[in-house]
This record gives C-alpha cells, sequence and structure tokens, in this order.
C-alpha cells in the first residue's frame, strides 16, 4: 500500500454509504455521547490517542468521496427519538483482512459483517485511534504506531470477535519507511513453491546438494543437513531465485533461526551471475552479498560462536588474490539470546551502499559503501559442508539421517522484499 490515504472501498452504493454514515453517527451520539471509537481492554497504547474519537473526527478521517456533502451538520446529528435506534443485537464478524503484513501508519481493510458505528478495533492489546466503519461489512484502519504482531478484535455494542490469524507489522528502516512490499514467500502450505524457488543439485565441497533437504511445514522453510547411513555422503539444501526472480536496489529481510554443527553453516545472500574477474574491478556488474552466514564453531576451534553471525560483501569474481572482500567482522547477539530462537536480518540497498540491520533495530550494526552493484541480483538460502574449513570439521558421526535431532537445521519464516514506490 503506497498511500496513507484511508481505502476508497466499499460494499455498498455512495449514497447507501453517506447514509449508513450519518445514520452510524446518529446512533453512536445516542449511545455513547460523543464518543464513536471504544477502548478495547486489556491494556497497551495506542498511536498517541485516549482511545477514543469524536464523530467529527472519523468524518475527518474519511476520504473527500466518502462525505461528499461535506461534515455532518449540527441538526443531522442529533439523537434521534428512542424509538428509531437501531437495534444492535448480532456480533460483528471477521471474514479477512487485508493486506495481512503492513507498516505501522499504514491502512489496512477489514471484511466482515455486522460492523456499526459502535464498533473499537483492536491490534492485539493496542488500541486503533484511527479508523472509519465504511459499511456494516468493512472497517479501514490505520496500523497504530505502536502495533506488534497480533490477532485483530473488533467490538461492538453486540459483542466481540477475533481474526482467526494475526496481522503481522513489517519492521522496515525509517530510510524504507514508504517502500512498497514487492515480493515475498510465507512459506505457506506443505511444499516450496517452484514458482519463487529453485533447489539446486550437484556436488559442492562435502556435499551433495538434494532438494529432499528443504521441506515445508507449519509455514516455516526448514533446510535439514543429513547423512545417509548407508553410504556415508552428507547431504544439504541451496536454493536460489535466479531467473524467478530477481531485483535491484531495496530492503530485503527474512527471519531465520539455525542448529548449526560443527564442519556446516547456513547463509541468506545475494547473488549475481555477473560477479566476474575484471581489469579494473566492476562490482556494478554484480557481487555477492552475504547479510547473515551463521556457523557454530570457527574454523581449527571448538570456540562457540553459534550466537555470533557476520555480514559481508565480495566482488571482481572468484579467483585467487582476486576477490575484493569487505565485512561487518564478527557480530554477536545481546546478551542472553541465542540463534536456536527466531531473529529478523535485513538489508538496505541503495545506490550510497548497503546497511545491515537485526531485529527492526532503528540503526544499523554495519554499513558498507564500497563493493555497490548496479545489476539485479537474486536471492539464496543455503547450507554448506566442508571438512576442515570455515566452520570446523564435520562430525567423525556425521549429522545423523534426516530427520533426527542431530541433523544442522537453518529455519526460515519468511522472506520479503521492499522497494520504493
Amino acid at each position: 500500500m503506497q498511500s496513507d490515504r484511508l481505502i476508497e472501498q466499499s460494499a455498498i452504493p455512495e449514497k447507501s454509504r453517506r447514509q449508513f454514515l450519518q445514520k452510524g453517527a446518529q446512533a453512536a451520539t445516542a449511545l455513547l455521547g460523543t464518543s464513536v471509537i471504544g477502548a478495547c481492554g486489556g491494556g497497551g497504547g495506542g498511536d498517541g490517542g485516549s482511545g477514543a474519537a469524536s464523530t467529527s473526527n472519523l468524518a475527518a478521517l474519511l476520504p473527500a468521496s466518502a462525505n461528499p456533502a461535506g461534515p455532518i451538520s449540527p441538526e443531522s446529528s442529533a439523537a434521534p427519538p428512542a424509538a428509531a435506534m437501531p437495534a444492535l443485537a448480532k456480533s460483528p464478524v471477521i471474514h479477512s483482512f487485508s493486506p495481512g503484513l503492513e507498516k505501522r501508519g499504514k491502512v489496512i481493510v477489514i471484511s466482515g459483517a455486522e460492523f456499526d458505528s459502535s464498533a473499537s478495533v483492536c491490534f492485539g492489546e493496542v488500541v486503533a485511534t484511527r479508523f472509519s466503519v465504511d459499511s456494516p461489512n468493512q472497517i479501514s484502519v490505520f496500523v497504530p504506531d505502536s502495533a506488534k504482531d497480533a490477532e485483530i478484535i473488533v467490538r461492538t455494542a453486540g459483542g466481540e470477535t477475533r481474526s482467526s490469524r494475526k496481522f503481522e507489522v513489517a519492521l522496515v528502516p525509517e530510510s524504507a519507511r514508504d517502500y512498497r512490499l514487492a515480493w515475498h514467500d510465507e512459506f505457506e502450505g506443505s511444499a516450496l513453491d517452484p514458482a519463487k524457488w529453485a533447489a539446486v543439485t550437484g556436488v559442492r565441497a562435502n556435499a551433495v546438494q538434494t532438494p529432499e533437504a528443504a521441506t515445508v511445514a507449519d509455514s516455516v522453510l526448514k533446510i535439514s543437513t543429513y547423512t545417509d547411513p548407508s553410504a556415508g555422503t552428507h547431504h544439504t539444501g541451496f536454493l536460489r531465485t535466479a531467473r524467478l526472480y530477481e531485483f535491484r536496489f531495496g530492503y530485503i529481510e527474512a527471519r531465520v533461526r539455525f542448529a548449526s554443527k560443527q564442519g556446516q553453516w547456513s547463509a541468506f545472500w545475494l547473488m549475481s551471475n555477473a560477479n566476474r574477474a575484471a581489469t579494473p574491478p566492476d562490482p556494478a556488474a554484480g557481487v555477492e552479498v552475504d547479510i547473515i552466514e551463521h556457523r557454530a564453531v570457527p574454523g581449527g576451534s571448538l570456540t562457540d560462536i553459534s550466537n555470533q553471525f557476520s555480514s559481508a560483501v565480495h566482488w571482481n569474481g572468484y579467483e585467487t588474490g582476486k576477490t575484493i572482500s569487505r565485512g561487518s567482522e564478527q557480530q554477536k547477539l545481546p546478551a542472553g539470546q541465542s540463534f536456536s530462537e527466531w531473529h529478523t536480518l535485513g538489508l538496505l540497498w541503495t545506490p550510497d551502499g548497503y546497511q545491515f540491520y537485526l531485529d527492526g533495530a532503528a540503526t544499523p550494526y554495519a554499513t558498507i559503501k564500497e563493493g555497490v552493484s548496479l545489476s539485479n541480483q537474486y536471492i539464496k538460502l543455503t547450507c554448506e559442508i566442508k571438512d576442515n574449513g570455515w566452520a570446523g570439521n564435520i562430525p567423525s558421526s556425521g549429522y545423523g539421517p534426516l530427520g533426527a535431532g542431530t541433523n544442522a537445521t537453518m529455519e526460515v519464516d519468511w522472506v520479503r522484499v521492499w522497494q520504493a514506490a
């Protein structure tokens, strides 16, 4: 969604829509005094309001086309006789809301039934103070500044309803706040989406790359590193969006967690097939951007670094002595946190360079202004194995058969790309 204006959609004709809004304001005046928006209980704050808005504030939130006759006049907003009051006996119903992922301050549309002017809207415990009841079947609402991932609650004088799924708040850097969601995969269903991802096959270092290593269940992608007990060969997964989805500039983010093992590491990164050695070096043609690389131990040591990670940019190909690299060095999670829990890793890529973000922080943990690619890049989610290498030695007993608790794993909740409108 590209605009802060409330959506000008309605399930009823415009004339009926105006009549509904005027009657709704009248009913609200009689029922609640000057209050149209009631508070949702449970504590928590909204986006700077008290949890209530007057009928005039509600009218001001609507687009001009929704109220062409101008503000509701004092005469029309007077309370009708008690006998004319509408019955509010039925509980509201939420059928759906769209989009299911949005930034704070943007608008989502709730579809359902039995919505009326007594309605209040909450995102979990956070009260929405800016919304309009467009019709008995639709509410348009701004996502509060303090909203978090939560179910949506609508309450009216007739009762309460909750959404069957959670609304998700998109936490993008301030510099990307006006970007739009351009591509994403929430890993719904029971298998990898072949329209979005290709599973690479072949041998890389000490791993056989196989599609069987990538599974999808409960809206989570899992890439498993395992050992075939009959042959003793090690297998893992290597996914990419090459020729399926490639982009230039934007903010990309994934929610991940790891169970890394010795000899194995996982990565979320971008790549271009044009990353080759050149004279002079030409990063504009394409680079490798490691948004996160994660391993359990460093090569040649058993030091536990499972709660650390790194980011880097590499260009000018991979010929010995020609590759140029810039990196973040090892980064540590905050004290008490681990990668056995979910974390978000993001990259803001602009013509000025790269900024790397952890868990929706306001400032990047690393900024690299060299090696800027001006070409399309594709996304990669990979696990790799190499004995006596960057991640130490492969365990003598291997990683166990597929599905065993000894597997090394990389789990991905979602991947999302945002770009300037």
